[in-house]
């Protein structure tokens, strides 16, 4: 009976290491897959999100750890960054700690850093067509509203596109052009006043006005489909030990679209 057990014993370790080595590969794979998903996780809300992503060299950071895709709730804590060392956990913070660096060191580690204003939007300019005349694009005073007076908004675009057959899709003055394959794309700068304008000219004034833009129909042609949108950087700089920061993320307002004959 004893020489019986230490057979069965025997068999029964045989059979355990047989098992151990698959096991240890399941679950292996599994921590990879688990990694995999939520790096991808966290590039999707990079892609989603409204946001520019830096990578400074910090050390340890203490902070409460969340998934990746929950990016979006550091907004509702006042938090306009989120941040992570391994793509799959994140945290919040209202600033780059100032003991990081933009380069890395044997003290420190690589963390992402993005700048959230997935609550920040533009709206879409009001576009009107004066036949046979020209055609104005008004773009709403949003700069003056919150979250823009927290976001910093800068270089502010009034931008068109059309067919650029029948059209000479040239710069004229401060009317920017660019082919863009079959399509010819115009750019404006807008000034926003109390950003662009400080006001410490005695000859400024802003009167309030919405911005306008008017624009020609000789610069598009014949029966065109125009599509007008508008652009503006948001910006952010955070001081680190070694210099400063700088976030930078455009946001574009949706578009749209007018006729003309």
């Amino acid at each position: 009976m004893p020489n019986e057990k230490k057979q069965w014993r025997k068999r029964s370790d045989e059979r355990e290491s047989a098992v151990s080595p698959h096991r240890n590969k399941q679950t292996n794979m599994s921590v990879v897959v688990l990694r995999i998903v939520a790096s991808l996780l966290f590039l999707t809300f990079i892609q989603r999100c409204e946001c520019g992503c830096r990578t400074v060299y910090c050390p340890q950071i203490s902070s409460t750890l969340f998934p990746c895709d929950n990016c979006h709730t550091c907004l509702e804590k006042s938090s306009r960054l989120c941040f992570t060392s391994n793509n799959a956990t994140c945290g919040c913070a209202t600033a780059v700690p100032a003991e990081c660096t933009r380069n890395p060191s044997n003290t420190t580690a690589p963390f992402i850093f993005c700048f959230i204003a997935d609550d920040a939007a533009i709206p879409v300019p009001e576009v009107k067509v004066h036949e046979g005349s020209f055609v104005s694009a008004v773009v709403p005073r949003f700069f003056s509203n919150p979250p823009f007076d927290v976001v910093k908004p800068s270089f502010l675009y009034l931008l068109a596109s059309f067919p650029k057959e029948g059209s000479q899709c040239k710069s004229i003055g401060h009317i920017e052009a660019y082919e863009r394959g079959a399509e010819c794309l115009l750019r404006i700068r807008l000034h926003m006043p109390s950003i662009d304008y400080t006001g410490h000219d005695n000859y400024y004034y802003d009167d309030r006005s919405p911005l306008e833009t008017q624009l020609s129909s000789d610069l598009f042609g014949k029966k065109k489909s125009l599509r007008f949108w508008s652009e503006v950087t948001l910006t952010r700089k955070d001081t680190v030990k070694d210099g400063h920061v700088h976030f930078a993320s455009v946001l574009k307002s949706p578009s749209t679209t007018v006729g003309i004959s």
